[in-house]
């Protein structure tokens, strides 16, 4: 009796373990979903995911990131003071969060590479949310939209189009998507890495051209309208400015789309905006519109 009790009980230890993984198996999700599990996607790294918000709230701080070193954007302000339409758009975010912006101030290499690494929670810093970068990292709602432009002198009649850059020296943040187009057309790539040097230098006739995106240019005439430069021609192409998680936080990552979305709903969103560029955002779609849609 006692030998059938034991080959008893092993058959319904078998059965209820089968029970449970075809349970576990009906409860999968798409792998595109957003699902709380731990080192989702990052497991090669060092982070431990999955809890970066409940940390947040037992702390009252947002740990973001930026860069610190890219104005309008991310820059040292009077005093000292860390400023900038993402930083006062974090700040924000932080606080409908009912928390404090605590700022880590990195490169712009180190900035996607320090969420895996647990560095902190977030990054505001012209992130574009693009899908190479999906496979590690996830995205809030777009705070805003741009594309690239190309600059010339007021007087210049020889570049009018990308196609005209070729051969031609044109200044840019060599990073990203302006380097990409200046190498596709054949340009002599200038680095630079402020627009108001590279206005300046254009100015100068040290460059041909230069690319950048609208938003810098407009606060650029913003500060010095007597610049003789114009934009000539936008890319056919828009990119998407978003915040960035390491993957496995679905949670934060509502909490920081709710959050944009109050911001576009209460003002908060327009009066940042206009602080930095002026009339209110035609590129902008409204981030309540497209959490939505």
């Amino acid at each position: 009796m006692r030998g059938t009790k034991s080959i008893q009980r092993i058959r319904l230890l078998s059965l209820f373990t089968l029970i449970g993984s075809i349970m576990l198996a009906g409860c999968t999700v798409n792998s595109n979903d957003r699902v709380p599990t731990p080192n989702m996607g990052v497991n090669p790294y060092r982070v431990n995911t999955g809890y970066l918000l409940r940390n947040a709230v037992e702390r009252g701080t947002l740990r973001i990131a930026t860069e610190r070193d890219y104005p309008p954007f991310s820059y040292h302000g009077t005093g000292g003071r860390l400023t900038g339409f993402d930083v006062e758009v974090a700040e924000e975010v932080a606080r409908h969060m009912e928390l404090k912006a605590e700022f880590v101030e990195t490169e712009w290499k180190n900035l996607l590479p320090g969420l895996t690494e647990g560095k902190y929670d977030a990054v505001f810093n012209q992130i574009e949310d693009r899908p190479d970068r999906r496979a590690l990292y996830d995205f809030s709602v777009a705070y805003l939209s741009s594309t690239p432009v190309l600059l010339v002198r007021s007087d210049e009649d020889q570049v009018r189009t990308f196609p005209d850059i070729k051969g031609k020296r044109v200044g840019l943040n060599p990073t990203g998507t302006y380097n990409d187009i200046a190498k596709k057309h054949g340009a002599i790539i200038v680095p630079v890495k402020y627009i108001y040097d590279a206005a300046r230098m254009l100015a100068r006739s040290e460059l041909d051209a230069i690319i950048s995106d609208p938003l810098s240019v407009t606060n650029l005439k913003q500060q010095f309208p007597d610049m003789p430069v114009t934009t000539v021609q936008s890319a056919n192409q828009a990119f998407e400015v978003s915040a960035a998680f390491v993957k496995g936080n679905p949670d934060l990552v509502a909490a920081v789309d709710n959050a944009l979305a109050t911001m576009q709903q209460d003002g908060t969103y327009l009066t940042i905006w206009n602080k930095y560029f002026g009339d209110a955002p035609s590129s902008y779609k409204g981030i309540h519109d497209r959490k939505n849609k």
